[in-house]
């Protein structure tokens, strides 16, 4: 996945990054969604090419649109059965799963068999959810001084983070922190590629 397209597909769902947990719900609502989604349009598309009534241009957008907003609507229903907490947590947030899997979704025809379309879908996923827990785990320890994860047994799942809780940088936890670390991971991707760019023009081994 390109660095354009993962940064535009982490827009949507930036505002999930204030706590680790929050990005991991949303992570994995995008990881589902994204795998089945594929799925589902491949075999549509492989049957449709078979009776030569193949959808193309705004059609295939919206058979697109629907197939992931029914999806994602099936990953809130169950996140709510789960978890209510979470689902309360995540809101009016639920919806742009959808949005984030028709950014990041693979505009090839389906001309690969579909394990291939399948894994290409759980990479992307991975890619974009990867982004999210970093952002996140910025975000929160920065901004709040914790790490919240999933409690279990004894522990219950807060981290804190030394002296960051009593003095954390607030800023960060605001929707403004939220772009202002996904500013920094924009350029340190940027950053990495020329460095490698710049050592494969000298003929060094990208490190």
């Amino acid at each position: 996945m390109s660095t354009g397209l993962l940064l535009l597909s982490l827009c949507p769902a930036i505002a999930m990054t204030d706590t680790v947990i929050h990005s991991l719900w949303m992570s994995a609502g995008v990881i589902l969604v994204s795998l089945l989604s594929t799925i589902a349009r491949d075999v549509l598309d492989r049957s449709s090419a078979s009776t030569a009534t193949s959808p193309k241009g705004a059609v295939r957008l919206l058979r697109a649109l629907l197939i992931s907003s029914v999806l994602t609507a099936a990953f809130e229903a169950g996140l709510l059965a789960v978890s209510p907490t979470a689902s309360a947590s995540m809101g009016i947030y639920s919806p742009l799963i959808a949005v984030n899997v028709l950014v990041i979704a693979d505009r090839q025809p389906a001309a690969r068999s579909l394990a291939r379309s399948a894994s290409g879908a759980l990479g992307r996923g991975l890619a974009v959810s990867a982004s999210l827990l970093v952002v996140a785990i910025f975000r929160e320890a920065l901004g709040a001084g914790t790490i919240t994860l999933f409690p279990a047994g004894a522990f219950r799942g807060t981290i804190i983070v030394g002296p960051l809780v009593d003095q954390p940088v607030r800023a960060l936890g605001l929707a403004g922190g939220a772009l202002l670390c996904l500013g920094y991971l924009a350029g340190a991707l940027q950053a990495i590629a020329t460095r490698r760019a710049s050592a494969a023009s000298e003929g060094e081994k990208p490190r």
